[in-house]
């Protein structure tokens, strides 16, 4: 439940809250809803996400498992790359903006049922990678065809952003080749 003090124009939080109270199972999402989280990925091979499945549950959050593809290295001459921090990154924001429109498509988030995924697409700039934590590269990953997954922990509202914790991994046959952390700051809209 959130309550907002208009003296100190904070929010506060008498508990940790996410998502509807009843558990939806995992859902393919639509390739329009992948577009659109997307859409802010306009160079030449930088679309990783093929395809999304989204699942949530009150007490552990919205869970995004995704299969994506990396023909080739956006910045690296070609045949010269290979799976790195840079293409984690932008696997990993682009799996959390599919999980946002994801969520928002769904219904899943109560505090964002009356915007619909283009009027979230507008404000997307204030989505913030606030802090990584304990990010361990363990194995190769063949970058052609892979795994993501992230997991949207429940979330705290601070001030006009919501706090939410992610848990992200990558890779091949079920292994977590490339796993992590990352704290991150939503906007109240």
């Amino acid at each position: 439940m959130i309550q907002h003090n208009t003296e100190s124009s904070e929010y506060l939080v008498s508990a940790l809250f996410f998502l509807r109270k009843d558990k939806m199972t995992s859902t393919p999402l639509s390739e329009e809803i992948i577009n659109q989280a997307l859409c802010t990925y306009v160079a030449k091979g930088t679309r990783y996400i093929t395809s999304a499945q989204i699942s949530s549950e009150e007490d552990s959050g919205i869970n995004l498992s995704c299969t994506l593809s990396i023909k080739e290295s956006c910045y690296l001459s070609p045949g010269s790359g290979h799976f790195n921090a840079v293409e984690a990154i932008m696997c990993f924001n682009q799996m959390l903006y599919v999980a946002l429109l994801g969520g928002i498509e769904k219904k899943i988030f109560p505090f964002y049922k009356h915007i619909t995924p283009e009027e979230f697409n507008k404000n997307r700039r204030k989505v913030l990678i606030l802090e990584f934590e304990k990010i361990k590269f363990r194995e190769q990953i063949d970058n052609h065809n892979f795994v993501g997954k992230i997991n949207l922990k429940p979330l705290h509202v601070i001030k006009d952003k919501i706090y939410t914790d992610c848990h992200f991994s990558f890779g091949n046959n079920q292994k977590q080749s490339f796993h992590g952390n990352i704290k991150v700051f939503i906007p109240v809209l």
